[in-house]
């Protein structure tokens, strides 16, 4: 049976007016003067850095500060609760509903913690749609959250999928299915969403009708 990974950030859900923004407060806070959004996107996805917390203690390095991960966690998931409700979906229910139809099974792999996709994910009615879901909170050892391909791993199995395709927009997931590639046997195909990174020779997609043609077409020929 071959199947559809998803990440969540920046491919299901639109997140830059609210995680984007809570590492700019976050760092603000410990900082002391204003960081501009393009910097912190730019730290961010050029470093290829899946986890926002680590990333917003990576713009405060940036800037010469050394500030503890605790510290950072507890000023972040504040902020991010004030700013979640400005999230929008990128792919809608119509794009999931016609995989769905399609007999096609669904997962979610992504670096948000539960809480966090919970909330969304009701908000939007979107569990309905999805066979599997993995988040954070379900790899409690750090070394092997992504970019190791070990959640992708656990997804695949649980699913019990022959093949897959995994659908994310960083280097992150990128590095995720090369390293799968690398140390387990099943075929998964990676394609890249949006514009928040360039990768050369990878399949990829910049609109919700784009993936859905590159989807059917990677899903054929895998």
């Amino acid at each position: 049976m071959k199947g559809v990974i998803f990440d969540v950030d920046g491919v299901i859900v639109d997140v830059k007016e609210s995680y984007h923004f809570a590492i700019k407060r976050t760092a603000e806070e410990f900082l002391g003067f204003e960081v501009p959004i393009e910097k912190v996107r730019l730290i961010k996805f050029s470093k290829g850095i899946n986890n926002d917390w680590i990333a917003t203690k990576e713009v405060i390095r940036h800037f010469g500060r050394e500030v503890e991960l605790d510290h950072i966690v507890s000023v972040f998931n504040e902020i991010y609760k004030s700013l979640r409700d400005r999230e929008k979906l990128i792919l809608d229910e119509d794009f999931f509903a016609n995989l769905k139809a399609q007999g096609i099974p669904l997962g979610v792999l992504t670096g948000r913690p539960k809480e966090d996709l919970n909330y969304t994910f009701e908000k939007f009615g979107l569990f309905k749609y999805f066979d599997f879901l993995l988040d954070d909170d379900d790899i409690p050892v750090d070394d092997l959250k992504k970019p190791h391909p070990y959640a992708l791993h656990l997804c695949i199995e649980h699913m019990n999928l022959s093949a897959c395709v995994y659908v994310g927009d960083s280097l992150a997931d990128w590095e995720m299915v090369v390293c799968y590639r690398k140390m387990y046997d099943k075929p998964v195909e990676y394609i890249h969403f949006g514009d928040s990174v360039k990768l050369d020779n990878v399949k990829s997609a910049n609109t919700p009708q784009e993936l859905r043609l590159v989807l059917q077409e990677v899903l054929k020929h895998l």
